[in-house]
Formats: structure tokens, C-alpha cells, sequence
């Protein structure tokens, strides 16, 4: 059996350039404790070596107050500063995710919150963690990217996140932990086999072991080999899109002109660039048929949870969920800013010599006279002094407004004539009037999922 030790952890954390400060996720269980101790001795021999503990209390527990009390006691013995976060696991989440699924975003969000810049917070999962994950994912399907497992390093937040111990299986950290007579906490919940990853542990993996003792070692190779196998993808990827991979927009072209295989690798790794969710083979093969298959003035919408896929023309977006628009109209005034699900508008005092050129100012009158804020129905009058009516449709579409956006930017009226579209100018300027030296600028914040439709417009002025 491998042997775990200091100088081995040392020997791991030196393949990559090692921070001046560790933050270790410290549970109260055997591998966690192993890790902590571990690193409390490495800094031992390494005085200028930072290290803090960070326990997260789920609550889901009977005896988790006990667990925190635990593990502040026994980080104390070690000389190491351990601070504890409680988090709620929501019904409605659990319900969605899972329990299990629901705890780790939960506690994933906390090491975020809480990694420091520069620096590194070390998970304890092992070699058996590996296989176990491994298996989880071979039997949902993964592809090359999923069935690499859990990769031993990554950013996150910002700093970086690293599992020192892949290399080794739980064994040997039972072994350290009995010879340094080490404290830790059994999870009663870890007996439970309904769970998919208890199971694998207690039934499945035992059972492989006896018929092949390296297995979880052997599943840590074919993780890193499978991890660079998905590194090579995604640099094809990247030369498939160049520039385009890590935006929402792709265009048509690129996917039509690359073989089936690799127009789908581009695709999923596009939608990986931007944090959205890949969808099953079947429905990115799906999605990707209709976009090759559509005609030019035909559009194509593949939704899947968490995402979607639009053909609009020559381009692809690839976007998150995106809001439904209010239907009420509702008063917008300097007092009464208008917060809904598409953003946030409000107006703010204006004064003559402002850089801004594209600044939506409203004249005092039509404050006065009373603004409303509307979502399009279809049919908007919009009030141009000097150039007669013109059609909504035929403004957004001069300004380049994606479809999908279009219905979901706030329209502002005077009476029944809209004078700006979400903070853009929707009226010629009159030029028989005097310019405005003070009035009322609209200001904009989009909902985040809106952002990408905005990037590269041509405001109507």
C-alpha cells in the first residue's frame, strides 16, 4: 500500500508553484482530519507557510453542533485558526438538486466567499473519492470531461482549489491517522446505502477491490489520463472558434462548415466557457441538427434546464435562462425607480455638459406630465418631433436587437407614445426647441442574462 506522510504532501504540493497561504475545508472526518494535521506539520518545518481551517455547519445533522465544536477543539490543539460557517439548505433546492447536491452548493459557495486572493484551499477527497466518482458519472452518461473525474486543481473564487491526496486511497489515511492517534468524526448518514455514492462505497467498491486491490489507484491514472484527453478537446475547441469561444454568440458558419463530431465538441465547450449548463448527447445533437439544418430566415430554440440554444440568422446565442417580462404597466418617477425580474430602471437629475452624448434625458415636462413603463405588446407608437412615426420593430431591428431581447427591454411612455426604449433614446431630437439645460436621465442596470444581447448594439438615438 502506498505510504502517506508530511514530506509526501509536501512532495504533491510542490509540482505546482505553492501559495504562501493554505485554507483547509476541514469536515471532522477521517480525511479531512489526515489533511489537516498533515498541513499543520508541513508548516511546522515551513514557518512561513499560512494556514486556517474553515468548517461548514449544513445543520442537516442532529449532533452537527457537536461536529463544529469538534473540529474548532481539535484545530486549536494543532495551533491553526478555524472558523466555522453555518449555511441553510433550502426545501425547494433539495427537492430540485438533491439533499447531497444542495449541501455541496452550499458549501462550495462558502469556499468560495471565503478563499482569500492568492490563496489555496486543499480538499481532502482520495483515491477511492476518485473511483466512486468515476463510476457515479459512468453510469449518468458522462462524457471525456465528466468520466476525468474530480480534477486535483482549478480556480475558484479567487484563489485556487487543490486535492492533494487523489494519489492516495482511503487506507492510507486511515493508517496515518491510527499512527498519530488523530480524532475524527463519523458520519452516521455515510452508512445510509439508498444513496448512490454509499452504495458504491459500501457494496460495489469492496467487491471490485477483492477482484482487483488497485482499482481506485488505477482510476486515478485513467482520471488524469481522461483530463488531458479533455484539455486536447477543449484547445481543439478553441482553434474551432477562435475568438468566439467564452461568448454567447457563435456564428452559424463555424458550426455548419466543421465535421458532426467536431461542430458538437465546439459546442459543449462554447457553453462550458460560459458556466452554462451541456446538455445530454441527444439534445446537443439535436440542437446542433436544427441550427445546420434550419434556413436563413427560419429561427430555432432548443431549451434544456438551466439553458438554451437560439438560431437567430447567422448566429447562434447561447444563453441561461432568461426572464419573463412583466405584463402590467406600471409609474416610473425620480421617487419610484422600477425593479422587476428584466433589471432595474430609475431616473436621475441631469445638467447641460455632461460627457455623455448618449445620455436619455427627459425634459422636466414629461416627468411632470407622468411616465409609464411597459413591456412590448405590440403596436407601440413611438414619438419622433421631426421624423413621423416610426415602427418599434423597425427601430430594434436598425439597432441590431436580437429577437429574444426584444420583448424584454423596458419601453417608457408619455400618455400612449414611448420616449425611450429601456435608457436608449426612441425620439429625434427637435431642433426648433432650445436644447435641454437640466431634465432627467434614464438609467439602466439589465438582469444579468440580458447582458450578452447588449454587447455590440447600435442604441437608437
Amino acid at each position: 500500500m502506498k505510504v502517506f506522510s508530511v514530506s509526501a504532501l509536501s512532495q504533491v504540493l510542490a509540482d505546482a508553484p505553492m501559495p504562501a497561504a493554505f485554507l483547509v475545508a476541514y469536515s471532522g472526518g477521517l480525511d479531512s482530519t489526515v489533511l489537516l494535521h498533515a498541513a499543520a506539520s508541513l508548516r511546522a518545518s515551513q514557518p512561513e507557510l499560512q494556514l486556517r481551517a474553515l468548517h461548514v455547519n449544513h445543520g442537516l445533522q442532529p449532533g452537527c453542533d457537536d461536529w463544529q465544536q469538534h473540529c474548532e477543539r481539535f484545530a486549536a490543539t494543532l495551533g491553526v485558526d478555524c472558523e466555522s460557517v453555518s449555511v441553510s439548505v433550502g426545501l425547494a433546492e433539495s427537492s430540485e438538486l438533491g439533499v447531497e447536491a444542495a449541501a455541496r452548493r452550499a458549501r462550495y459557495g462558502v469556499f468560495a466567499d471565503r478563499l482569500a486572493a492568492g490563496e489555496c484551499l486543499l480538499l481532502a477527497h482520495h483515491a477511492d473519492d476518485q473511483l466512486e466518482t468515476m463510476l457515479l458519472r459512468l453510469m449518468r452518461g458522462a462524457g471525456t470531461r465528466g468520466m476525468a473525474g474530480m480534477p486535483p486543481r482549478r480556480k475558484l473564487g479567487r484563489g485556487e482549489l487543490r486535492r492533494p491526496l487523489l494519489g492516495w486511497p482511503r487506507e492510507a489515511l486511515a493508517a496515518y491517522a491510527g499512527m498519530h492517534g488523530l480524532p475524527f468524526i463519523e458520519d452516521p448518514s455515510n452508512a445510509l446505502t439508498q444513496a448512490d455514492r454509499n452504495h458504491l462505497r459500501h457494496d460495489v467498491v469492496p467487491m471490485l477491490k477483492r477482484r482487483w486491490p488497485a482499482a481506485a489507484g488505477v482510476a486515478t491514472r485513467n482520471a488524469q489520463q481522461l483530463g488531458e484527453d479533455a484539455a486536447l478537446l477543449g484547445e481543439l475547441a478553441r482553434l474551432d472558434l477562435d475568438e468566439h469561444l467564452g461568448c454567447a454568440e457563435v456564428p452559424v458558419a463555424r458550426l455548419c462548415e466543421l465535421p458532426e463530431a467536431r461542430a458538437a465538441n465546439a459546442l459543449r465547450h462554447a457553453l462550458m466557457a460560459l458556466a452554462l449548463p451541456v446538455p445530454p448527447r441527444r439534445r446537443l445533437s439535436e440542437a446542433l441538427r436544427q441550427v445546420r439544418s434550419a434556413g436563413r430566415d427560419r429561427q430555432v430554440l432548443v431549451r434544456w434546464q438551466g439553458a438554451q440554444l437560439r438560431r437567430e440568422g447567422e448566429t447562434v446565442w447561447l444563453l441561461g435562462d432568461l426572464p419573463m417580462p412583466p405584463t402590467q404597466r406600471v409609474g416610473l418617477s425620480p421617487q419610484r425607480p422600477l425593479i422587476d425580474a428584466c433589471g432595474e430602471l430609475c431616473l436621475l437629475p441631469w445638467e447641460a455638459g455632461r460627457d455623455d452624448a448618449r445620455a436619455c434625458v427627459l425634459s422636466a415636462s414629461d416627468v411632470q406630465a407622468g411616465l409609464h413603463v411597459a413591456y412590448r405588446q405590440g403596436g407601440e407608437r413611438l414619438r419622433q418631433a421631426s421624423a413621423g412615426a416610426r415602427g418599434l420593430a423597425r427601430v430594434l431591428g436598425a439597432a441590431h436587437v436580437p429577437v429574444w431581447l426584444r420583448d424584454r427591454l423596458p419601453l417608457v411612455f408619455v400618455d400612449d407614445e414611448v420616449v425611450a426604449i429601456a435608457d436608449w433614446r426612441a425620439t429625434v431630437a427637435d431642433t426648433t426647441q432650445p436644447p435641454l439645460r437640466s431634465g432627467w436621465q434614464l438609467r439602466w442596470t439589465p438582469a444579468e442574462s440580458l447582458r450578452p444581447g447588449l454587447t455590440r448594439l447600435d442604441r437608437p438615438a
